[in-house]
């Protein structure tokens, strides 16, 4: 399943990093992360992408290049540390 627009033959952990680090502070749930890179889809589509997606969300995290949302499931940030930040300003 190709990736639309700018993320397009990228590999898809390039894309998320990318795909976060240009949204500095957002928060994206899987669901929004998937229509970003891939633009609409059917759900027999997203019942494709969706688990690799996850993988290299897991293994982004895991790795140090972007963070999950803290005591949060299935949400993911450019750095955490910018959302404590907004939140006690």
């Amino acid at each position: 399943m190709p990736m639309q627009g700018e993320f397009f033959g990228q590999f898809l952990i390039d894309a998320l990093t990318s795909l976060l680090s240009q949204n500095l502070g957002k928060v994206f749930n899987v669901a929004e992360i998937i229509e970003e890179l891939y633009g609409e889809l059917d759900p027999s589509d997203v019942i494709e992408v969706k688990p690799k997606v996850l993988n290299e969300l897991l293994r982004g995290h895991r790795t140090g290049r972007f963070s999950r949302v803290p005591e949060e499931i299935g949400l993911y940030t450019w750095d955490s540390k910018l959302l404590q930040q907004a939140s006690s300003s």
